[in-house]
């Protein structure tokens, strides 16, 4: 199995950050309910199944391509049934840093709408975020704590245009000093997905890769301090954010495990030929092919359940 540089050009938003690399991609359109498979046991299985399991973990990883409607909705479904099966759960998003979570705290509760939490967020924001109305309305309405995860933007830009060492000490400050060593298996996989890319080529891949592994080492340590806090220790902790920083338990999993050894699970949507590129984006793009055999050096699935397109 062959996949060109249309499926894999998605990868690097979740890399660098929509705001550092400027895509807009196009909504994709759902015509089936999608179906899910359990990926150890090699079958489709039910959603309420998947949800009983998922109740049991303390943390479950559901990931995204930012800009699918369809995986916005599985998310939303997601929290709705682990909140009615277990009224402790939380909810952790990349969408936010850790310095927006007064203003996301005071929009949780008030009745302002998702375009007034952008306004009040200001220009320093995640860019579509309005495309998860209905994961933060839902949160809001079941009384779901929200915990913002992400590095802060600016950094994680200098870094991948300039490197680490270009940083202040102060923004070196905000940085978990185990950002170092990235898991070789991992910088494998992303050094032959991001070769989509025209731009990423020699030091600017290198540095693209720990921009990558920043964000990683920051969502991770912000994961596991709020399951350690007094407000965090008794809740099962749902995560949204990229595939990119869950495939594989790569990224933001197997850091956690460094602070924190929970049960979890992962759940990935599928792109399913939804994700388009404008003839800008194409243009930035090399037609690179990625086989099975490539793939085959990484000696577990993916996720735990995948949901895909029917």
């Amino acid at each position: 199995m062959a996949v060109s540089f249309v499926r894999l050009t998605f990868f690097l938003t979740l890399v660098v950050g929509a705001a550092l690399l400027g895509m807009n991609f196009a909504h994709g359109s759902m015509t089936c309910p999608p179906i899910i498979i359990d990926l150890y046991l090699g079958e489709p299985v039910p959603m309420e199944t998947v949800l009983d399991d998922l109740a049991k973990a303390r943390i479950v990883y559901v990931g995204e391509f930012h800009t699918i409607s369809r995986h916005h909705e599985l998310q939303a479904e997601i929290l709705r049934g682990l909140a009615g099966r277990n009224p402790k759960v939380a909810l952790a998003m990349e969408m936010f840093t850790p310095e927006q979570q007064p203003i996301v705290n005071s929009w949780l509760a008030s009745k302002e709408t998702v375009s007034e939490l952008v306004e009040n967020l200001g220009g320093d924001r995640w860019t579509n975020l309005t495309d998860y109305r209905s994961v933060l309305y839902l949160a809001r309405d079941l009384g779901v704590p929200i915990i913002c995860l992400n590095a802060p933007e600016q950094i994680v830009r200098k870094v991948s245009r300039e490197g680490f060492g270009s940083l202040s000490e102060e923004q070196k400050s905000l940085i978990p000093p185990d950002v170092d060593p990235i898991n070789p298996l991992y910088a494998k996989l992303l050094t032959m997905k991001l070769r989509v890319h025209r731009a990423f080529q020699g030091k600017t891949l290198d540095r693209v890769i720990y921009a990558q592994a920043l964000r990683d080492a920051v969502m991770a340590r912000n994961i596991a301090r709020f399951l350690e806090s007094p407000q965090g220790t008794d809740k099962l902790l749902m995560v949204i954010a990229g595939n990119g920083h869950l495939n594989y338990g790569f990224g933001i999993p197997e850091r956690v495990k460094l602070y924190i050894d929970a049960p979890f699970r992962i759940v990935l949507p599928s792109e399913s030929g939804e994700l388009r590129l404008s003839e800008t984006e194409k243009i930035q793009a090399m037609d690179i092919e990625i086989s099975h055999e490539d793939i085959k050096f990484i000696d577990r699935p993916i996720a735990d359940y995948l949901s895909v397109e029917n």
